[in-house]
């Protein structure tokens, strides 16, 4: 598996709370939310939980869910025990890619998709105000992006003791693509735009720099990361 990826500030905040990981076949990121730097604390602290977490090969959903539940209650309890990070919490959306099958894990708003070299296949679904808006009829897609609420989350990582997760497995096949990105991303990029750029540059670097350069040109209001794994060699 190729695996490229970058994270970056945008063009408005001071503060970067996205971040993502890369470890063999795990593959993570998280945009944080909370003030003073708190939401870099949640999603950085998801991250190193789910880094260090050691992966069971045999029961990989069930390990995402224990890593994940581990991931929340850490973040909870930090933030009962600081003031300053009271109320930050964080998204999450990871894969582990293990004999040609992707276990995914995702709460919160950062999405994963599958590209099969045709068609870009969204692989979550965002837990926010807006989407539930979406999937009832009562917005358009492209409401959905310029919604006063639209970063208003449902579910959150750090948030309630309790985590509700959204796990999956989805087969993949040698020269299937997986991006994994946070809606500073894809909130300023389309689905088709994702498509061309993905089909232009076939090297996983080039792809997630310049969907992230694309971002950046349109505006970079929000953090933006992008991660593109490619299987096969």
């Amino acid at each position: 598996m190729r695996v490229g990826a970058i994270t970056h500030v945008g063009q408005v905040r001071k503060v970067n709370q996205d971040g993502y990981l890369v470890r063999d076949s795990l593959l993570a990121v998280a945009d944080g939310m909370g003030g003073h730097q708190a939401g870099e604390v949640a999603s950085s602290l998801a991250l190193k939980v789910i880094a260090d977490w050691p992966f069971e090969q045999g029961n990989p959903l069930e390990s995402l869910q224990k890593a994940v539940t581990h991931a929340n209650l850490k973040i909870l309890k930090l933030g009962e025990e600081n003031q300053d990070l009271a109320g930050m919490g964080t998204t999450l959306s990871m894969a582990l890619v293990v004999n040609k099958k992707a276990y995914i894990a995702h709460i919160g708003d950062s999405r994963i998709y599958k590209w099969d070299g045709k068609q870009l296949h969204r692989l979550t679904e965002d837990h926010s105000i807006v989407a539930e808006l979406v999937r009832s009829g009562a917005l358009s897609e492209t409401e959905a992006l310029v919604h006063p609420h639209r970063n208003v989350l449902t579910r959150s990582l750090g948030t309630a003791p309790q985590v509700s997760l959204d796990i999956r497995e989805e087969d993949m096949a040698d020269g299937d693509v997986l991006v994994l990105c946070t809606d500073g991303l894809y909130s300023l990029i389309s689905e088709e735009e994702m498509g061309d750029i993905l089909t232009k540059f076939t090297d996983p670097q080039q792809a997630a720099e310049r969907l992230v350069e694309l971002a950046n040109e349109r505006g970079g209001h929000d953090n933006i990361t992008a991660l593109v794994a490619a299987l096969g060699d």
